[in-house]
């Protein structure tokens, strides 16, 4: 397996006001969030095909990057494949798996702590076992 790396490199992007077309780059106000977008490649299609194998895992990231879990839902595709979605109180964590291309993508975002958004991507790591990836690291707000 391909070593993985982890960056903390953070994407600006331009923005404007509709307003007045007047920049507000760099930003006027401090982050209120931390967005990772990521895709997993060549992930094992055992660890990603099923709901009941799927669900377990992101729900134990949940727990153990002390995200605040509101409700989740997922859905079994047929003959394989997972979308699931967990609402936080600080956001969202959603997947999409295709088992198929043993593919992954991962969207973390959170309003909170931005470490504990960190230490989830690092376990997605961690439990899916890619053997590589992509990912960027957004400031929002």
């Amino acid at each position: 397996m391909k070593a993985l790396q982890i960056t903390n490199t953070m994407v600006p992007f331009h923005t404007v006001s509709p307003s007045n077309g007047a920049s507000r780059f760099p930003r006027e106000m401090a982050p209120v969030g931390l967005h990772i977008i990521v895709e997993l490649y060549g992930v094992d299609p055992a660890l990603i095909s099923y709901v009941e194998d799927v669900e377990p895992i992101v729900e134990g990231i949940v727990k153990e990057a002390e995200l605040s879990k509101i409700q989740s839902y997922y859905h079994q595709f047929h003959p394989h494949g997972v979308t699931g979605i967990v609402l936080l109180a600080e956001s969202h964590v959603s997947l999409h798996t295709w088992p198929e291309h043993g593919l992954v993508n991962l969207d973390i975002f959170t309003c909170g702590d931005p470490a504990k958004a960190v230490k989830a991507f690092e376990l997605f790591l961690e439990r899916f076992r890619p053997a590589s990836y992509r990912h960027i690291q957004l400031e929002r707000g």
